[in-house]
């Protein structure tokens, strides 16, 4: 966290300290979060001087895909992607009709089903809707979701040690019921149907449970399949005996033309602007306001004071639905992402 973050934050606690909690200054809350969050954390930035006029945007897709709500906090352990952010950072580039491209570079390992397939329809109907191009510049990794959402881009750029690929999804879960018979332990689910409790850690999964989870699974693979062959200009048989889940480095992904070009960002960046006449343009990183939205995340926290117990022991009904609440977080969900959860 730079200096500017934890300014912010002690003067955060200083107010909190003084009476944030009273009911007159929790009306105002949002307003004193919007005002100290705008004073003391910058828009975009400039990477290049050029034509105002004519403007390449950088849009820095870092870290796993996931839409984490208020877990993406100054306490969370994965602070470095925020996805509402980074769709309102698309939408803004949308409307703003001096942007003339956009340099997408990818760091990620993929996420979330739902939100890597959110972010490559809000990237392609951006190149759709304004008739701009789009390069991406791979970084140490772009596989599995941070493979897809590079398909809506007219050229591709990797190193050669860049890690994509890994075209597939995933879904894994625990099945905890030899330990729990071990120990003498024996849940009572009762449930409306049969499949009520699918992949309940409980229990061994049937064969019509595995039928269920795979034809789940299939229909976002095919989904995979359709947008890497579109982005590519591949069949889908030729995408599927490369889409085995497998990683490629760089240079086998150049060979099997996954790729476009090996090359770091300002070669993308060079190819953008000489490919589309730019040269002279302003090129600015886009800011998806994401240590704003860290303390704005780190204020609801403190003026809401739940206590931790409430997380940690249910002691009482209100704090067992909270208990419920945390464990549903943590229920089986498929993902585009390389390495599994």
């Amino acid at each position: 966290m730079n200096k500017k973050s934890w300014i912010v934050v002690i003067v955060a606690a200083l107010i909190l300290f003084f009476g944030v909690q009273s009911a007159a200054v929790r009306e105002k809350e949002a307003d004193l979060d919007d005002a100290i969050s705008n004073k003391f954390f910058a828009s975009d930035k400039t990477i290049e001087e050029g034509d105002s006029n004519s403007q390449i945007a950088v849009l820095q897709v870092n870290g796993t895909i996931a839409d984490t709500g208020e877990q993406n906090s100054l306490f969370s352990a994965n602070q470095s992607y925020d996805h509402q952010g980074t769709l309102s950072a698309i939408k803004k580039i949308k409307e703003d009709n001096k942007v003339k491209a956009l340099l997408l570079e990818v760091d990620s390992p993929g996420g979330a089903v739902y939100e890597s397939v959110e972010l490559y329809r809000a990237l392609k109907d951006l190149k759709e809707s304004r008739q701009i191009p789009i390069y991406v510049s791979m970084k140490s990794m772009a596989a599995s979701g941070g493979y897809m959402i590079s398909m809506a881009a007219d050229k591709i750029f990797a190193d050669t040690e860049t890690t994509t690929g890994s075209i597939g999804v995933i879904l894994s879960t625990f099945n905890i019921s030899k330990l729990l018979e071990e120990h003498g332990i024996k849940p009572e689910v009762f449930k409306s149907g049969d499949h009520k409790d699918l992949l309940s850690m409980y229990r061994d999964p049937s064969d019509e449970d595995r039928e269920i989870i795979n034809s789940i699974l299939k229909e976002s693979y095919d989904r995979f399949v359709k947008i890497v062959a579109e982005g590519r200009g591949m069949n889908e048989d030729e995408v599927r005996k490369l889409a085995d889940g497998r990683i490629y480095s760089g240079q086998q992904a150049l060979d099997k033309h996954l790729i476009d070009a090996i090359g770091y960002r300002q070669d993308a960046l060079n190819a953008l602007k000489a490919d589309h006449d730019l040269e002279g343009g302003r090129v600015y990183l886009v800011s998806t306001d994401e240590d704003k939205q860290q303390f704005s995340s780190l204020i609801r926290r403190f003026s809401q004071a739940i206590p931790l117990s409430k997380l940690w022991k249910a002691d009482t009904p209100a704090n067992e639905i909270e208990a419920v609440k945390e464990l549903t977080d943590q229920a089986p969900r498929p993902y585009y992402l390389y390495g599994g959860e």
